[in-house]
């Protein structure tokens, strides 16, 4: 499989996507390159490119080792002399992405957002807090859909208004009920869908949103130093997901314009989705998956934004042996301190 790794300019080590600065530094010599330095000299290589064909291993071009790779695996390292790789084709023909965000997050930053995280989770398994697992920590173009669509809504339900007063020696109360109709429709851009089996859908949801300003055109530079996967959820099958989602921001909006209403509840709804276009694009993230007891435990950075969101298991043993101080303390507090205050 044909694989790019894009080498310093001036002592030929592999370059990697530094966040920090937005450029490409070789960790060997320390120059840094901008992507208009880089776009130069990628276009007189690919000018030499031929065709190959899809296989599931590649060949690094700095030491020769041939490694294997799963089928959506689109940019990692070679074991060997850990030098970046980007396996070019699947980067081609409908995988090619149209926009990318690239990372703003170093790895650094994220193992101690990591740490911050997994100090709070008291019960979790010690070696869940080893450096070593912390140094696993990974950052990874995940695939997405953006869609852009539009919706057509309309509810109907029955409000309420209650008015009450006092008579003499009776306390009256009058409830009135109205029919209550909203209609409308709505404009979404960008809307994103998990474009992976691999990643947890429920997850990549929590560490949205991410800023689309740093949304730009594709470019396998930006590969460089991390890990991507291309996508393995077609774009139809995605189209369900954001069909729910943009249904329920459709259905809140005209909600949040009935007001005045003592109560209310719906009798009716409709909420269409239309005109639906999507975009393949990369988002970046952190990721570390733990296991424990033969279970995974994922843990995810948003790496544009440092948003965390994470699954920490309980250690049985840690939980008894803190139950078991607390009651050993209790007890001692009970026995000597009421000895204490009884003399």
């Amino acid at each position: 499989m044909a694989s790019l790794q894009y080498k310093c300019l001036n002592c030929k080590a592999g370059l990697e996507f530094y966040p920090p600065t937005q450029k490409w530094k070789c960790h060997y010599c320390f120059s840094e390159f901008t992507k208009e330095e880089l776009d130069e000299v990628q276009q007189v290589q690919d000018s030499m490119d031929e065709e190959l064909p899809e296989l599931d291993s590649y060949r690094c071009t700095s030491c020769g080792a041939e490694l294997i790779t799963d089928k959506t695996t689109s940019a990692t390292f070679c074991l060997y002399c850990k030098n970046p790789a980007i396996i070019k084709s699947r980067f081609t023909g409908k995988f090619k992405p149209k926009y990318v965000i690239p990372f703003r997050l170093t790895k650094e930053q994220a193992v101690e957002l990591y740490k911050k995280w997994i100090g709070k989770h008291l019960f979790a398994p010690d070696e869940f807090k080893h450096k070593e697992e912390m140094e696993k920590v990974t950052g990874v173009y995940a695939p997405f859909w953006l869609f852009d669509c539009k919706t057509q809504g309309s509810i109907e339900g029955q409000g309420t208004r209650v008015r009450s007063w006092t008579q003499g020696e009776y306390r009256y109360t009058e409830t009135r009920y109205y029919r209550v109709v909203r209609s409308g429709s709505a404009e979404y851009n960008k809307v994103p869908v998990d474009a992976s089996k691999k990643l947890d859908d429920a997850f990549m949801q929590l560490i949205e949103p991410y800023n689309y300003q740093d949304l730009t055109d594709f470019s396998m530079q930006y590969m460089s130093g991390f890990m991507a996967e291309k996508y393995d959820v077609e774009s139809e099958e995605a189209k369900s997901a954001v069909k729910k989602r943009v249904e329920q921001y459709t259905e809140k909006r005209l909600k949040e314009t009935i007001g005045g209403y003592a109560s209310y509840r719906d009798t009716y709804k409709s909420i269409t989705l239309q005109e639906a276009q999507e975009n393949y694009a990369l988002l970046p993230v952190y990721l570390l998956v733990n296991k424990y007891k033969g279970k995974d435990h994922l843990f995810i950075v948003n790496g544009q934004t440092g948003k965390v969101v994470g699954d920490a298991p309980i250690s049985r043993w840690k939980q008894l042996r803190f139950a078991g101080l607390i009651f050993a303390a209790s007890w001692l507090l009970a026995v000597f301190g009421g000895a204490l205050f009884g003399r």
